[in-house]
């Protein structure tokens, strides 16, 4: 197992600040965390190095880019024929991201996110993989509207603990526009920039693509509007002692589904949330340390007032979280 890495308080509060926004300026950190710019630097500097931070993004909204029809496939295979059918999902379906462990457990042993600019193309992977032999279940799980998914203000940072929720209504996910933009071959260079490296500088990216800074500017802001949807960092969860996520699958009574998924939402560590149409109502998934996190997970949630069915599974942790799911889009 990969030990994970010890952290203060002030490296914590650098941690969410940064997933919440990743161009947040160090001065603004600095001001924040009562020490100085240097320092801010130097211990962004040693949490890159150690790996806690590997990587610097902005998430991509598929619908901006027409791609309307969005959701999660779940696969069930023959153990025997586990990677054989791998190999034909790399070969041979158009997949937006191919999530797989091998030491998975539960409800799924393979995962796809499928993006698609029409029924009728989500509907001719789904046909692929009912003709494919060796693969015993697909369940579709279409996301109702274009949302925030992950939720970066849910993971605990110890030793920073997050505030608790005062007894009220959580607020719904962040919800985006579905309209579709479009951006020209200057548009695409600097969202192309920004997905794999949110921090890069307006003046860098200027004389990247020899174009004014403020013409930058002034294209990243509208950017910003519809198609960068969340600009972050991404973070191994391992190294903060998160040693597995559990995909969480929940049907509950339709006219429950709103209080169902404000309770949900508030509990910690449930770092990505989808409402989907298919086999199930709602999507999650949970950041987990240790077995008894999963118990006391499921005992939370079967608690909840409405819920018909709950199914998971168990999957090693992302290798960079939040996953950058859509990059590949552009």
């Amino acid at each position: 197992m990969q030990e994970s890495i010890s952290i203060d308080l002030i490296d914590a509060r650098i941690l969410k600040m940064l997933l919440k926004e990743s161009r947040t300026p160090f001065t603004e950190i600095a001001k924040e965390c009562k020490i100085s710019v240097g320092a801010v630097r130097m211990r962004y500097n040693h949490l890159k190095k150690v790996g806690v931070i590997n990587g610097e993004i902005m998430l991509v909204n598929p619908y901006s880019l027409g791609y309307i029809c969005v959701g999660n496939l779940g696969i069930n295979t023959f153990a025997e024929n586990h990677e054989e059918v791998i190999e034909f999902l790399k070969k041979k379906v158009t997949l937006t991201t191919l999530y797989i462990s091998k030491e998975s457990w539960g409800k799924y042993n393979i995962g796809l996110l499928v993006s698609k600019k029409s029924t009728e193309e989500w509907a001719a992977v789904l046909r692929c993989l009912d003709a494919t032999p060796h693969i015993k279940r697909v369940d579709p799980l279409i996301w109702i509207a274009p949302m925030g998914m992950d939720r970066p203000e849910n993971l605990e940072i110890k030793p920073l603990e997050n505030k608790k929720q005062e007894n009220t209504i959580e607020q719904p996910p962040i919800t985006i526009s579905n309209e579709q933009i479009k951006i020209d071959e200057v548009d695409r260079q600097i969202a192309k920039i920004l997905i794999y490296s949110s921090r890069t500088s307006f003046r860098k990216i200027a004389k990247q693509l020899n174009i004014s800074t403020k013409k930058v500017i002034q294209r990243y802001k509208k950017l910003r509007e519809n198609l960068l949807t969340h600009s972050t960092i991404t973070l191994d969860l391992k190294k903060l002692g998160y040693n597995a996520i559990a995909s969480i699958f929940v049907k509950g009574e339709r006219s429950k589904m709103q209080e169902i998924a404000n309770k949900i939402l508030q509990m910690p560590n449930i770092i990505v949330f989808i409402r989907v149409i298919g086999s199930y109502d709602l999507f999650a998934i949970a950041a987990l340390e240790d077995f008894r996190s999963l118990i006391r997970l499921d005992k939370e949630i079967r608690a909840i007032e409405g819920i018909e069915q709950i199914d998971f599974s168990i999957n090693e942790p992302f290798p960079a979280w939040p996953a950058n799911s859509f990059a590949s889009l552009l």
